[in-house]
């Protein structure tokens, strides 16, 4: 394709990189595609950021724009109800996701109701609730930190009815726990 009124090699060097950009960002105009349109608050009330704890671990939050729906809640999927899903130390399930994906690669995941078990999950260090809060009774070590206080982050995704995640969204809070001395 030839441009014109480009005469030299160098011109239509730097004409193509704008050229790129427009094509680039006319694609990107249509942003309703993005996972991050529902917009739910949740914000942390306890414990404050960084605080230095001991466990248990009483998280607690608060949520504008969201209804809290349990799986068994027997109300159909959407994007305003459902419940929270929380991540200690870990990243969270990638949106459109089910809690079933924390199993990823585990052989015993094949059947996916096993990795759905409170157990299999909190062995994982992920949880879920209803509730606008949640205690953590116990949280290892991170073993590649030797510091006598060592910084962990829960991170709180918002799931539906169908326990799959809304959108992008994610909240974080982290809190300070002295170091296991027997790790």
């Amino acid at each position: 394709m030839r441009l014109a009124g480009l005469r030299s090699g160098r011109t239509r060097v730097a004409v193509l990189p704008f050229i790129a950009s427009a094509l680039v960002l006319g694609g990107c105009a249509d942003l309703s595609q993005l996972q991050f349109h529902a917009d739910h608050d949740v914000k942390f009330v306890a414990p404050e950021a960084r605080a230095k704890l001991s466990v248990p671990v009483t998280l607690r939050w608060e949520v504008d724009g969201f209804r809290v729906a349990g799986p068994d809640s027997g109300e159909a999927p959407s994007k305003d109800a459902g419940y929270f899903a929380l991540f200690v130390d870990r990243a969270p399930i990638k949106p459109g996701q089910t809690l079933a994906a924390v199993g990823g690669d585990d052989p015993a995941c094949a059947d996916a109701a096993h990795c759905l078990t409170k157990s299999y999950l909190a062995d994982r260090q992920v949880y879920w609730t209803t509730d606008l809060s949640y205690t953590l009774r116990q949280v290892p070590s991170l073993s590649d930190n030797r510091d006598n206080w060592q910084l962990h982050e829960v991170t709180i995704v918002l799931l539906d009815t169908a326990g799959r995640r809304i959108g992008e969204h994610a909240y974080f809070r982290d809190f300070q726990l002295k170091r296991d001395q027997e790790s």
